[in-house]
């Protein structure tokens, strides 16, 4: 399984809880007793409350290098940007505040 980006992980969890199912997120680990956590959640305890039931059990591996930048289009100029501001913008503003 190949990991996917953070924000197609989260959006799947999302979407899962909008439809009334339950999703976990954390790291899967073992802990001192040999039992399977994602977080402090043990899977084996949460899993046995669906006992009996038809599931769809989903994993999604997300991947740890960081997520190519994702660009904005100003609604003042029009550019395209990253991060918080548009960098265009902030420095006419700053201009024009005298800052």
């Amino acid at each position: 399984m190949s990991p996917i980006p953070r924000a197609k992980a989260l959006k799947l969890a999302s979407a899962a809880h909008e439809m009334g199912a339950e999703a976990l997120r954390g790291r899967l680990e073992r802990n001192e007793a040999g039992r399977w956590m994602v977080g402090y959640i043990e899977i084996e305890s949460w899993l046995s409350r669906h006992a009996g039931l038809e599931i769809v059990l989903a994993v999604a591996a997300i991947d740890d290098a960081a997520a190519p930048a994702y660009k904005r289009v100003c609604r003042t100029c029009g550019d395209e940007f990253e991060g918080p501001a548009c960098p265009r913008c902030e420095t006419v503003r700053r201009r024009l505040r005298g800052r």
